[in-house]
């Protein structure tokens, strides 16, 4: 059907890439023994982390999935806009998605190289690396030391998508993945500190 189109996507972070993903290693059915003390597990990344046998850094496509729908909600279509009409049709096609830069997909190193956020300026920072940064608990409004691992500016992810023409025009959908690496981004930290925010370099029909 002409009207099913496929397109390669591809984006370059412009901030900080954090990578916690609740996964079932983040809370586990046993009660294991734990590291650090309350509110502060160095080992914490350990359990969020995604990457491969390699050491390889990915992200999921449902990551994508609802970076671009909620970039749909800042375009508008008549009186509403296009989030609803986005999440009916749109499909990321890539299992995983491999975190980038210009040398090819970034590794995590064994061990990896911990820094506390805003020590270090972006171009001195390693491409991989664990952020130690202070977050407010919002159930019981203290404070907590995340531990997760993080990726600088300049990564780079692409993927392909397909979805319907008919519910999404071709132009409204890049519209609508320029608007998210604007006000959305994509991985941890995006509402709270800005993180995951890009520049779409690439929207070609396949």
């Amino acid at each position: 059907m002409s009207h099913i189109l496929q397109a390669k996507v591809s984006i370059v972070g412009t901030r900080t890439l954090a990578i916690h993903h609740f996964g079932i290693d983040a809370l586990p059915l046993q009660a294991t023994e734990k590291d650090g003390v309350a509110g502060n597990s160095p080992n914490e990344w350990k359990k969020t982390v995604l990457m491969d046998e390699e050491r390889q850094l990915f992200l999921l496509p449902t990551y994508f999935f609802g970076c671009i729908k909620y970039g749909g909600k800042t375009v508008k279509r008549g009186k509403g806009n296009l989030l609803a009409d986005i999440a009916s049709t749109l499909q990321v096609m890539d299992d995983q998605i491999y975190i980038c830069n210009s040398d090819g997909a970034i590794q995590l190193p064994d061990p990896p190289q911990v820094i506390e956020a805003g020590t270090i300026k972006n171009e001195k920072l390693p491409d991989s690396y664990v952020e130690v940064i202070g977050v407010r608990n919002p159930s019981t409004k203290a404070r907590n030391i995340r531990y997760r691992v993080a990726v600088k500016p300049g990564w780079q992810c692409s993927f392909t998508i397909l979805w319907d023409s008919v519910v999404v025009d071709r132009k409204s959908l890049e519209t609508a993945i320029i608007n998210a690496g604007t006000l959305v981004g994509v991985g941890d930290g995006r509402q709270s500190i800005g993180y995951g925010r890009f520049e779409l370099k690439e929207f070609s029909i396949l």
